[in-house]
């Protein structure tokens, strides 16, 4: 069984309100974002963080798994952590899509082409959108320890590169296979980096 796991605990502090909530073609992202990937999944993790009970209050998170990360100021490694943490209980569980809670523009059809993409265990599947990675990933839980361990003592110098851990990055630069999945179009961008919504 695959899970999906999606990644909405960061702070938006330069936007003065959670990000998650900013509109986008007549819903908030993390709404359209939850709406994608539960339609296509049957067991859906959303990892909160900052601002929390605003966002419980005013997103359907449908059946999906509320998970508050205590830690979400440690950057996103430490939401992947919580969330995988909280799949690795259940050993039917094979593997675990992860999703950026700031990019409404994914469609099923990337959705899908990843989780029944043929991989080996030891593979993680990775999109690449006209020669760039970007999300979903799916991991098995072959590398779940791999990336549960990772702590700031992993990274040299200042702590910020932690915070700013980047799991496409990371996948890029270690010695984990990717099984790639090419993709014909643009990388669905995060709100930041959107000027139409």
């Amino acid at each position: 069984m695959n899970s999906a796991i999606i990644l909405a605990a960061g702070d938006s502090s330069r936007m003065g309100f959670p990000k998650q909530l900013a509109e986008y073609k007549g819903k908030t992202i993390l709404q359209t974002v939850v709406d994608e990937v539960t339609k296509n999944f049957e067991d859906t993790i959303v990892v909160l963080g900052h601002e929390n009970e605003t966002l419980t209050d005013k997103i359907n998170f449908y059946n999906s798994t509320v998970i508050i990360n205590e830690n979400w100021e440690e950057g996103i490694i430490s939401s992947i952590r919580s969330g995988l943490f909280h799949l690795s209980s259940d050993k039917q569980i094979e593997s675990a899509t992860i999703f950026m809670g700031d990019q409404p523009a994914i469609s099923s059809e990337v959705i899908q082409k990843i989780i029944n993409c043929k991989h080996y265990d030891n593979e993680v599947v990775v999109p690449q959108y006209r020669y760039q990675l970007g999300y979903p990933i799916l991991i098995p839980r072959f590398f779940w320890n791999k990336l549960e361990l990772i702590t700031q003592d992993d990274f040299e110098g200042t702590d910020s590169v932690y915070k700013n851990f980047e799991l496409v990055d990371y996948l890029e630069t270690s010695e984990i296979k990717l099984k790639i999945v090419n993709f014909n179009f643009l990388k669905p961008t995060d709100y930041d980096e959107q000027s139409d919504f």
